[in-house]
């Protein structure tokens, strides 16, 4: 009788070793995930991200921006410059205002309104700067006083009082002539003002003060 009880007794022994097994693995598992959880609650939050638009290539200033040369990337939202864009179809049709490089974060400060939309009776006149360490301190919307002074002279002559910078194109210092180094920029003034701008970069020397 007693050997009956013993065979009986043998696989309930081993279901319940069996059982027990399983029991601590299953601990096991929920511990680590208990862990895990914790560790991952304790974690800090990565940092804030924003859209943002950028340049796909190193674009020349004057470039009329369109899809093509725009894309939307991922940034830290601290990195990001004041008023840049997020959304690339505010950029679309618009002009760059000066060089931007590949990969560039854009705002709407770095676009200039079409070169048909000057105030009524301006037109938009090129300046030739002999001094292009002044032109690279330059940046649209800026508004200038325009100086031309030659041997004769005794002094420097304002030719264009208050004058709105639009653009600083890029200039290509390979080209080959006269003034190949001298720096571009664009202004904003009446026709009379361009006028005169033409006559005296044929006979002076021009340079620029800040208002």
């Amino acid at each position: 009788m007693s050997s009956v009880t013993s065979t009986r007794r043998r696989p309930l022994q081993a279901l319940a070793r069996a059982a027990s097994w399983h029991r601590r693995k299953l601990a096991v598992v929920a511990a680590i995930a208990a862990v895990l959880t914790g560790i991952s609650a304790a974690a800090p939050e990565g940092p804030a991200m924003i859209t943002v638009v950028t340049a796909r290539a190193q674009l020349a200033g004057g470039t009329v921006l369109s899809a093509s040369e725009l894309r939307a990337d991922r940034a830290v939202a601290a990195d990001v410059p004041e008023g840049v864009v997020t959304d690339p179809d505010e950029l679309l049709g618009k002009t760059l205002a000066a060089p931007v490089a590949r990969n560039q974060m854009l705002t709407l400060l770095a676009t200039t309104a079409a070169r048909g939309t000057v105030r009524p009776g301006h037109v938009i006149a090129p300046l030739r700067l002999a001094d292009a360490a002044q032109v690279a301190l330059l940046q649209p919307g800026d508004v200038v006083d325009v100086l031309a002074a030659n041997s004769e002279a005794e002094q420097a002559a304002v030719i264009a009082a208050g004058a709105r910078v639009v653009t600083v194109p890029e200039v290509q210092q390979d080209r080959a002539g006269p003034g190949a180094d001298n720096a571009l920029v664009l202004l904003d003034v009446d026709g009379q003002t361009a006028t005169a701008l033409a006559q005296a970069a044929a006979a002076a020397t021009l340079s620029i003060i800040w208002r």
